[in-house]
């Protein structure tokens, strides 16, 4: 861990959600992540359990990594505290933190599918991947 001290004086926060955190503190270990649908009707008409994260491919293509690479630095804290007087926060929300303090590893993800359905447009299959896509195929022609 950072051998380093933080100080905030005031923080405001007006809103945390979805997956969201407000850390104040060091901490090892952050995985924060959000899955949601939002659908978008005419007319506000719902079916009850609608939905299948499953359908859809932005909820199972594989989350890209970044390039880990060693990287020779030299950091000299002459102060051994950072320090802010205010820190005045909005909002906080779709797997995002607001962190004070130190952290080892921070996995966040937030997968969302906005759909619109409007009055006039045609049903359209959601984006399913190619190989459902074949699969489906497959099953309609031995029908």
């Amino acid at each position: 861990m950072l051998s380093r001290m933080s100080q905030v004086d005031h923080l405001t926060i007006n809103s945390v959600s979805s997956s969201s955190l407000c850390q104040i503190g060091d901490s090892t270990q952050m995985v924060l992540k959000t899955r949601a649908l939002a659908v978008k009707r005419e007319f506000p008409f719902f079916y009850g359990r609608e939905g299948n994260f499953d359908d859809y491919d932005v909820f199972n293509e594989p989350i890209p990594q970044p390039i880990i690479e060693a990287v020779n630095i030299q950091v000299n804290n002459l102060a051994p505290i950072i320090k802010v007087n205010r820190i005045n926060i909005k909002g906080c929300s779709f797997s995002s933190v607001i962190h004070i303090g130190s952290t080892c590893t921070l996995d966040a993800e937030s997968r969302i599918k906005h759909i619109r359905q409007l009055e006039g447009d045609t049903p359209k299959t959601p984006d399913v991947g190619l190989e459902k896509q074949l699969d489906n195929l497959s099953n309609d022609l031995q029908e």
